[in-house]
Formats: structure tokens, C-alpha cells, sequence
């Protein structure tokens, strides 16, 4: 990035911050609630899903309060939100949590690990720990390598571990969102999208998904619920 083009986004953010300013101040007054939004990852192709949840969430009546990861900053995805970012709110990093709720959209792989296993060396992380401490809400969607796991370049194994560290967050009180819909949009479940099922005891799929015999005997053998 060049220096006028630097000079341009650092305008942008003192504009950004100015207008959050009033804009706080006003929803403080009108009683709004604030949601605390950290977008984590360099995975561009989220953006679009991030947009749609923030757009989402500011016409529900909530301000936003966006912070950036360090990865999602240089991947360049902080700078392609901002250029977006101004039709849904004004962002700006505050260092203490007193907002209503703490939003992850399109949770990082590498976050996700490190929530699950308690470290507290980035910002989604600290985030995440800190608004638990208070018994702030915490709802987080995951990134579609995440959503998809049984379809993802991942071994088994790692794919076992990664769906471990989801039922992990939920542990910790997390609310994790978009989850059930994914069965849905299968068109073929097999054992390993079975043995990789954590979720209540109950499978939802789509009207029209296949199963393979060997899922429907690992299916018999955990007792889970198949709803279409």
C-alpha cells in the first residue's frame, strides 16, 4: 500500500472513530445495546457472510463495535470490511469489554484451537476469556472450512480434534451458530460424518441426503435420531 493510499485510510479510521463517538454517546442515551464484534482470520472469501451478519445485527437495532485480529489486518481483510464497513457502523478498537454481548463471525481455525485449549495470546482469544469472566454472552459462527469439516482437506483425526475443540467453546457457555444447517446441505452422509457428530443425540438432514449403509449401521450403533 502506498503512501496516499495509506494517508486516505488513516483519514477514513480518524472519520470512522469521530462518527462512533456521537454514535455511542447517542445509543447510550437511547438506551441501545452494544455488541462487541471481532473479526478474526485472513480468509477473504468470509467477507461476504461477515457483511450479511454485521448488516443483520445493526438492522436488529444493535451498535457495533469492530475490532481486528492481527492475521485479519494483514491479509487485508480489515481493509476490505472498512471499505464496506461504513454503510453498518463506525469501528473502533476500545480495550475494555462493556458491551452487551461479544460476536465472532467466521471464526478462525487457528482462534477456535486456541480458545479451546485456554490460551490468552491474541485478540480473539483475550476477548473471548475476558467476556466470559463477566457472563457476557459470547456467540460465534464458524469459517466454512469449520462448517465443513468432512469435506475439508483435513485428516480424520485432525478433523476429530477440531469438532472436539467446538463442543470445547460449548462447554465454556459459547453460543456457536449456522452448525445445524450444515447436515442440511449435505447430499451424502457417510461414517465419517457420523463419528465426527456431536451434536444431542439428533442428525437433521436434508430431504433428499443419502446415507451410506456403513453410516446407517454407525448410526444404529450410537442411537441417534435421524430427522429429514
Amino acid at each position: 500500500m502506498n503512501t496516499p493510499e495509506l494517508q486516505r485510510l488513516s483519514r477514513l479510521i480518524d472519520k470512522s472513530i469521530a462518527e462512533l463517538l456521537v454514535r455511542e454517546r447517542a445509543a447510550r442515551n437511547a438506551g441501545c445495546k452494544t455488541v462487541r464484534v471481532v473479526i478474526t482470520g485472513s480468509d477473504l472469501t468470509t467477507l461476504p457472510q461477515t457483511l450479511k451478519s454485521l448488516r443483520a445485527l445493526e438492522s436488529a437495532g444493535y451498535v457495533l463495535r469492530v475490532m481486528f485480529s492481527y492475521s485479519a489486518g494483514q491479509s487485508g481483510l480489515k481493509s476490505a470490511l472498512l471499505s464496506e464497513i461504513q454503510s453498518v457502523s463506525s469501528a473502533y478498537e476500545f480495550s475494555t469489554l462493556t458491551d452487551d454481548s461479544l460476536y465472532l463471525p467466521a471464526l478462525s481455525t487457528n482462534s477456535l484451537s486456541k480458545i479451546a485449549l485456554g490460551l490468552r495470546d491474541n485478540l480473539a482469544t483475550t476477548q473471548v476469556f475476558h467476556a466470559l469472566s463477566l457472563n457476557t454472552p459470547v456467540i460465534v459462527t464458524l469459517n466454512p472450512e469449520l462448517l465443513h469439516l468432512s469435506d475439508s482437506a483435513f485428516a480424520p483425526p485432525l478433523q476429530a480434534r477440531l469438532n472436539d475443540y467446538i463442543d470445547t467453546l460449548r462447554q465454556y457457555g459459547i453460543a456457536i451458530k449456522g452448525l445445524e444447517d450444515t447436515a442440511c446441505q449435505k447430499r451424502l452422509i457417510t461414517m465419517n460424518d457420523i463419528r465426527l457428530h456431536h451434536t444431542s443425540g439428533a442428525l437433521r438432514i436434508g430431504r433428499n441426503t443419502l446415507i451410506t449403509p456403513a453410516a446407517q449401521d454407525e448410526i444404529r450403533r450410537q442411537n441417534i435420531t435421524v430427522i429429514r
